[in-house]
C-alpha cells in the first residue's frame, strides 16, 4: 500500500475524473436508458402517484429547506466542504491491486473532549464522498461529526469521480474495468483504513456505510476478518447485503431485462455506465426545474427508493444530481442482481465454467457473515424499496455482535433518505452520533 498528500486543503486530487460532453458517452447511455425505464414504468401506472404524493409548491421555499446554494451541484467535495468554512485536505492511496483512491480528510471543528477514533465514511452506489456534505451544515453527517470533534475521512471506491486512476492500467480499458464491489471491499477498503491509521496514529476507525458502503464493508470483514480488529463501531445504513426482496417497478424492471441489456453493452463494448459529467447539474436543472412539481427527478427517486415527498427538497436535489452519478462498472451492477437472483450474499458467479476456473467450484462462494465480528448498529427504512426491512432483518440474524437493529422511525423514509431527507438529522444523526460516542474505547 502506497500513500501520500497529493492537496492542500480545498483543492482537488490529480486522479479526479471532470466528465466530458453530453455525447453517447457511457455515462449518457446510462442516463438515457433509465430515462426510458422510468417512462415505462409510470405509462404501466404501476405505482400510484396522485396529487398528495407530490411535493407542494407552497410547501418548497426556493431557498431551500437546507442551507445551500444552486453553485452547490457545480463545486467540487472539496470546495463545498471549504466554502463552509471546515479544514480539508485530499489524500491519496493506492490500492494492493494498483487502483488510485481520493480519500478526503475534514479536520474536527474543534477539540474532543476525550479521544476519539477517527470515523470513515462510505458512499453508496454510483455516487461519491459528496452524499454526506451535500446537505450543507447543521445537517451532513460528516458536518456533524466534524462539529463533535471527530476527524472524518470520506472515501470515493474505485471508478468513481474522484477515483478514476490506476498505476499501470488505463482508465479507459477493459481491464480497469473488471471489478466488482468485491475488490472494493477486499483492496479498496483495507489500503484506506491502514492509511488512516498510520496518518491518525491510531489504532481503531468507526465506520459509516450507506447502501453499498455496507455491502463492500462485509466483504472485508468476512474475507479479511483480521480487520474487524481495526474497527471500533461498524454503522450500517441501509445495508445492501440480501437483496431479494426489492419493491421498485424500475430495479423489477431492470432485473427483467438484463440479460438483452448485458447483452446491448457489449456489443457496444461499454464497461462502464453513469460515469460523472461536468454538465449534469446543469442537464437536471433543464429536466426538474425548481418550480415544477412533477419533475422526472421526483418521479425517478420515488420510483426508485420509494416515494416521500414530505422529505424531498427540490433545490437540494439539483445540487445532490450535480455530483451523481459518479460512475460504476458493469461488473459491479451485474453483482448487485446476482444478489437479487439468488438470495444469498456470495462472490461474482462467472457460471459454472468461469466459476471452476476462479473458485474451483461450479457456485460462486458465499461470504462468511459469522466471521464479522465488529460490533455493528444498523438502521433501515420501513419504505425502503430497495432494501427491504425483512431482509435487513435476515442479513442481521447472521451476524455475531449487532448492538442495535434500529428501524427510522419516520415511516415513509426511502433508501435515499438517509442522505438527502429534510428530517434525516432528527429521525437519523443525532441518534446515532451518541451510539458512536460510546465506542471510543
Amino acid at each position: 500500500m502506497i500513500a501520500r498528500l497529493i492537496a492542500s486543503p480545498g483543492s482537488v486530487g490529480s486522479v479526479e475524473s471532470t466528465g466530458q460532453d453530453l455525447t453517447m458517452s457511457s455515462g449518457m447511455i446510462g442516463w438515457w436508458m433509465l430515462i426510458v425505464l422510468v417512462g415505462r414504468v409510470l405509462g404501466q401506472n404501476e405505482v400510484d402517484t396522485t396529487e398528495n404524493d407530490i411535493p407542494q409548491e407552497e410547501d418548497q421555499d426556493e431557498a431551500s429547506w437546507f442551507q445551500i446554494d444552486d453553485e452547490d451541484g457545480e463545486l467540487t467535495v472539496p470546495e463545498l466542504i471549504t466554502k463552509y468554512g471546515y479544514r480539508v485536505e485530499s489524500h491519496a492511496v493506492i490500492s494492493s491491486d494498483g487502483y488510485m483512491l481520493t480519500v478526503f480528510r475534514i479536520a474536527p471543528r474543534q477539540p474532543p473532549e476525550k479521544s476519539q477514533y477517527p470515523v470513515l465514511m462510505v458512499h453508496g452506489l454510483m455516487t461519491s464522498a459528496a452524499d454526506y456534505v451535500i446537505t450543507g451544515p447543521n445537517n451532513s453527517l460528516a458536518y456533524l461529526l466534524a462539529d463533535r470533534g471527530y476527524e472524518v475521512w470520506l472515501a470515493n471506491m474505485r471508478g468513481t469521480r474522484y477515483s478514476k486512476g490506476h498505476t499501470s492500467i488505463a482508465p479507459d480499458s477493459p481491464e480497469y474495468w473488471d471489478f466488482s464491489w468485491h475488490e472494493m471491499g477486499y483492496y479498496d477498503l483495507p489500503a484506506i483504513i491502514d492509511y488512516i491509521r498510520a496518518t491518525s496514529n491510531v489504532s481503531k476507525v468507526h465506520y459509516v456505510g450507506h447502501s453499498q458502503g455496507t455491502t463492500v464493508y462485509f466483504v472485508m470483514s468476512s474475507s479479511r476478518p483480521e480487520y474487524n480488529e481495526k474497527i471500533a463501531l461498524m454503522t450500517a445504513l441501509s445495508p445492501a447485503v440480501i437483496l431479494k426482496r426489492i419493491r421498485s417497478p424500475i430495479g423489477r424492471l431492470i432485473l427483467d431485462l438484463v440479460e438483452s441489456l448485458k447483452q446491448l453493452l457489449q456489443a457496444l463494448e461499454i464497461y462502464d455506465v453513469f460515469a460523472y459529467n461536468k454538465n449534469y447539474h446543469q442537464l437536471a436543472k433543464s429536466i426538474c426545474p425548481k418550480e415544477e412539481k412533477e419533475s422526472i427527478c421526483y418521479r425517478l427517486i420515488s420510483q426508485i427508493c420509494g416515494p416521500n415527498p414530505d422529505a424531498y427538497d427540490r433545490k437540494l436535489m439539483l445540487a445532490f444530481l450535480g455530483h451523481a452519478p459518479a460512475g460504476a462498472s458493469v461488473k459491479q451492477l451485474m453483482h448487485f442482481i446476482q444478489l437479487n437472483r439468488s438470495g444469498l450474499f456470495r462472490r461474482y458467479d462467472y457460471g459454472k465454467k468461469g466459476n471452476l476456473q476462479t473458485y474451483s467450484n461450479w457456485k460462486p462462494p458465499s461470504y462468511n457473515l459469522t466471521a464479522a465480528s465488529a460490533p455493528v448498529l444498523i438502521y433501515y427504512a420501513l419504505n425502503d424499496w430497495i432494501v427491504h426491512p425483512r431482509d435487513v432483518q435476515q442479513f442481521a440474524r447472521k451476524l455475531p455482535r449487532v448492538v442495535g437493529l434500529n428501524p427510522v422511525g419516520d415511516k415513509q423514509f426511502n433508501h435515499l433518505d438517509f442522505i438527502t431527507a429534510k428530517n434525516a438529522r432528527e429521525q437519523l444523526y443525532d441518534k446515532l452520533m451518541p451510539v458512536l460516542d460510546g465506542f471510543n474505547d
